[in-house]
């Protein structure tokens, strides 16, 4: 699951809308991304109370491990989180050597 600050969800969304509607495949994007977005408030400790519609979808259970990936928040089941960085750990290497060799300034 991504959480964005506001800004950066208004740049989602509009490249969302600019380009969804193109396909089928768009369309369906845009209905996944727009039924289940919301805007999250803190309460009082810093806790956000997730929907159980989008954390039954995400795959969330008791506990959570919340990764900042540059402009935005991953929410991740944390068991499926510590499966994923196993995972990435045999290929990370070869994922660097791979970036590595490319001009990534566009």
């Amino acid at each position: 699951m991504f959480a964005f600050p506001p800004e950066e969800w208004a740049t989602f969304k509009a490249n969302i809308k600019a380009n969804a509607d193109l396909t089928s495949r768009g369309r369906q994007l845009s209905r996944m991304f727009f039924s289940m977005a919301f805007e999250a408030t803190l309460d009082r400790q810093g806790r956000v109370l997730i929907p159980t519609k989008l954390a039954g979808y995400a795959g969330l259970q008791k506990d959570v491990t919340v990764t900042g990936v540059d402009d935005r928040l991953e929410i991740w089941d944390t068991a499926e989180w510590d499966r994923y960085v196993a995972g990435a750990d045999d290929s990370f290497s070869e994922i660097v050597e791979e970036f590595a060799g490319r001009e990534l300034g566009g």
